[in-house]
Order: C-alpha cells, then sequence, then structure tokens
C-alpha cells in the first residue's frame, strides 16, 4: 500500500520465509521483481511460531530477508482484533486454516502485501482484498506492482529476436526456389 512515498510494505508468510532461508535464489527473485527500498517486511507472530515448529531459526529467517532483500523487518504480534478477523475469515473462505488466517488478518490489520506460495492463503487473500504476491509465480509477470528494473530489461531482450527472425525470413527460399551454387563462388 502507499505509504507517503513510493514504497511498500510487506507481510510474509511462512513458507517464503522458509524458502528464503534455503535458498538465496528467491530473496534475489524478490528483490529483482520488487522494489523493497525504503519498505519494510513484517514478520508475524504466527510466522515466528510456524517456523520455530517446523524448525528453523528465526534470527537467520531475518537475518536473510534484511541481506538478500534490503528491507527493514520487523517482528509483529496478532491481536485479539486480528484473531477475531481471522475466525471470521476461516468462516467465510474454506482454503484457509488456523495459521493461514491469523497471517492474513494480520495483512490486512498492518494494510501490507501479503508475501506467499500457499495457493489457498493466496485465493482467500485476493477474495477479501488484500494485495498479495506469490513469488512462484513471479517470472511469469503475474504481478501488478509495475515493472522492475530488471523486467524491463528482459522484455528488450526477448523483443530483438523477432527482428533477427524478420530479417532472416527474407533468406529462406520459396517453394519451387532453387539454390543456385556458382553466386557462391
Amino acid at each position: 500500500m502507499e505509504n507517503g512515498s513510493n514504497k511498500h510494505n510487506y507481510t510474509l508468510d511462512t513458507c517464503v520465509g522458509i524458502k528464503i532461508c534455503e535458498n538465496a535464489n528467491v530473496g534475489d527473485l524478490l528483490s529483482c521483481r520488487l522494489d523493497f527500498e525504503s519498505s519494510t517486511v513484517h514478520i508475524s507472530s504466527q510466522t515466528v511460531l510456524e517456523a520455530i515448529r517446523l524448525g528453523y531459526d528465526v534470527d537467520l529467517i531475518s537475518k536473510q530477508i534484511k541481506e538478500l532483500i534490503g528491507a527493514r523487518v520487523i517482528f509483529g504480534s496478532i491481536t485479539s482484533s486480528m484473531i477475531q478477523d481471522a475466525k471470521y475469515l476461516e468462516t467465510k473462505y474454506s482454503t484457509l486454516h488456523d495459521g493461514d488466517s491469523e497471517i492474513l488478518a494480520y495483512a490486512r490489520a498492518t494494510n501490507t502485501i501479503l508475501i506467499t506460495c500457499d495457493k489457498g492463503l493466496a485465493q482467500a487473500a485476493t477474495l477479501c482484498g488484500t494485495n498479495i504476491v506469490n513469488p512462484d509465480l513471479l517470472p511469469c509477470d503475474e504481478i501488478g506492482l509495475g515493472k522492475s528494473k530488471m523486467q524491463k530489461i528482459v522484455d528488450k531482450a526477448i523483443r530483438k529476436p523477432s527482428v533477427i527472425k524478420q530479417n532472416a525470413t527474407s533468406f529462406i527460399l520459396k517453394p519451387g526456389q532453387k539454390i543456385i551454387w556458382r553466386s557462391f563462388q
């Protein structure tokens, strides 16, 4: 969401935090595709609990986010009003379970963009009007936050082969034409 300047703030789902921790390329992908300058990444208390339960070091995840993405990281607590919102969301969207509903409620309360790879959570977030980013879809250009510098370079590079193809078609023989080998001497 817009906050004065052109910055976006994000809430991280547990699956994305773990992916960043296990594979630095995920963090690099996010930093290439999204503008994290002057942004804050929120890690909710539910994300912390899930990461610890799965055996991951939350401080390592936070350190990786800071180093790879360059965003400020804050740890936020799930409040009682967020828990009430989470229970409501669970009744409204069948794709949510207890932990995901709390992370979604946190993202809604903090007015942040949810970064998740969880399809059920992403679907519920979209239906309730919360902006999402799914790192699994980023190479497909499925987000609507504008094109990054990297994407503009990629788009430019992709256009070049079509020019070459147009020039090459003039050298392709048409049906009935023959190669005159003497012309190559």
